[in-house]
This record gives C-alpha cells, structure tokens and sequence, in this order.
C-alpha cells in the first residue's frame, strides 16, 4: 500500500531539490543554454511552480507505487528503483529531444542530473517509508 505521507514529503524534497538545482547551483548556465536573459521577465512563474509541484506529487506517487509493487522496503532498494525509473524513463527522453530540440547537450546533462539524483532521493524516502 502507498504511504501518502510519504509521497508528500518525497514530492516537497524533490521540488525542493529542483529550487536549489537551478537557481544556487545550475541556474546561470541552465538560463544561457535556455536563452533565458538574467533578470528577464517571468511571466507564467507561479503557474509554471504550481503545475511543477503537482507534477513531482505525481511523480512521487508513481514511484511509490513502483517501489510497492516490487516490494522494496529500504532506503538503497528504493534509490535503486528511482535510478532505474530515471535510466527507462527520463534519460530515454532527455537525450533523443535535445539532439531533435538542437540543444546543447550539457542541457541534458543539467537536467538529466535534477532528475536522476531527485529519484534517487525520492526512491530512498519511499522506500525506506514504508
């Protein structure tokens, strides 16, 4: 059975994690290779953190029901099952869209990142959350 609360706070820390990644640590660089000038206007931002927030509940929620269905009941089995999540399901998208988006390829590597080390991170709280 899915641990609710443990959704939540698995949702709450990745976003918390994607706040940090790209503002303290990636942000600059993540803007350039976006084309995103510094201090430019920020229309959407709010909406863009709602649907962002919601969207990493889902992601939580997914997950947990993953690490139930295989019966994961640690911190390492459920890190181990968010990298695996993120190999079959983030990486296989990032990489192909940046060479159709013509992007640079250290966009993916930022992002790529965010995502691989908040699944992780997500896997452990739910797996050890059991």
């Amino acid at each position: 059975m899915v641990n609710w609360l443990a959704v939540l706070v698995a949702g709450i820390v990745m976003f918390a994690i994607g706040a940090v990644w790209y503002t303290a640590l990636f942000g600059k660089q993540w803007r350039m290779l976006m084309g995103v000038p510094e201090g430019a206007a920020q229309e959407g931002f709010v909406q863009a953190m709602v649907v962002g927030f919601v969207a990493n509940l889902v992601e939580a929620y997914v997950l947990a029901f993953f690490i139930v269905h295989y019966g994961a009941t640690d911190l390492v089995t459920g890190a181990w099952i968010g990298a695996i999540a993120w190999l079959g399901f983030v990486a296989t998208m990032i990489v192909p869209a940046i060479f159709y988006e013509r992007r640079a390829p250290m966009l993916a590597v930022i992002n790529g990142a965010y995502n691989l080390i908040g699944l992780v991170v997500m896997g452990a709280i739910l797996g050890a959350w059991r």
